[in-house]
């Protein structure tokens, strides 16, 4: 005589499937690792990365969600942001990144409206000095509250044409090159001057490698500690980035 045993077992299975499915879209439960097949998006327009080792990637949707409470090491990169407004990126930790492809512990492109606050970034090491944050063609931000530590690059890195973006409140030690804010551009690629970006009351230790650092650079005239240099373009016509005051060495 035939049993249900085997369709028991098959419907609790199928429930274990839904419940562990729900509880991944509400972040109830711990999360797989990010390999694993046929998990269901946590975030509007989370899906696949492209090339460069990232652990979470958003393109594109409504935005308007945050990020928070979560761990991203031991790969190149953590977060990809790319074409989406308003996301908070808040109480997380990034730590251990290293790899010839990384960029940055939060690297965004083409957003708006981006709030990075009260994260920790430590370890982010490689030989292309990567960043703690990297904003790309990216305008009207703020990245507060934060703490960097030991960075081959600098704690922010912006380029191409973000604008109207605030850096405050953060505290960094052992950064690589600049204390707190660099800008860039590949001229050859077209890229444009930034505008509006304030740096204020952050506070400031020691470089990556014991020296002393200068606080920001922008790519202008009279930009950074002693002028433009090999990474920046000369012929913006006002500062991009503007130091206005409270940031203190320690």
């Amino acid at each position: 005589m035939r049993t249900h045993a085997p369709r028991t077992r098959s419907v609790s299975k199928a429930v274990l499937t839904t419940a562990v499915g729900s509880a991944l879209i509400l972040g109830a439960l711990a999360e797989p690792s990010w390999s694993a097949p046929a998990v269901a998006a946590k975030y509007p327009g989370q899906g696949k990365c492209p090339p460069g080792d990232y652990q979470l990637c958003i393109n594109g949707g409504p935005g308007g969600f945050t990020i928070k409470g979560r761990t991203f090491s031991r790969h190149d990169n953590a977060i990809l942001l790319r074409n989406v407004s308003n996301v908070t990126i808040t109480g997380n930790t990034f730590k251990n990144l290293s790899g010839a492809n990384g960029y940055a512990g939060v690297h965004v492109k083409n957003s708006s409206g981006i709030v990075i606050k009260k994260n920790t970034f430590s370890n982010l090491r490689n030989k292309g000095h990567m960043h703690g944050v990297y904003l790309v063609k990216t305008t009207g931000s703020t990245i507060t509250g934060n703490k960097f530590s030991s960075i081959t690059g600098d704690p922010v890195r912006l380029r191409d044409g973000s604008r109207n973006n605030t850096v405050s409140g953060n505290t960094s030690t052992k950064s690589g090159t600049y204390a707190i804010v660099s800008e860039w551009r590949d001229p050859k690629k077209g890229e444009t001057c930034g505008g509006g970006n304030v740096v204020k009351n952050n506070k400031y230790g020691p470089g990556y490698y014991g020296k002393s650092l200068p606080l920001i650079l922008w790519g202008g005239k009279g930009s950074g500690k002693s002028g433009p240099n090999k990474l920046t373009w000369k012929n913006c016509k006002k500062a991009t980035v503007v130091n206005k005051g409270g940031n203190k060495r320690f």
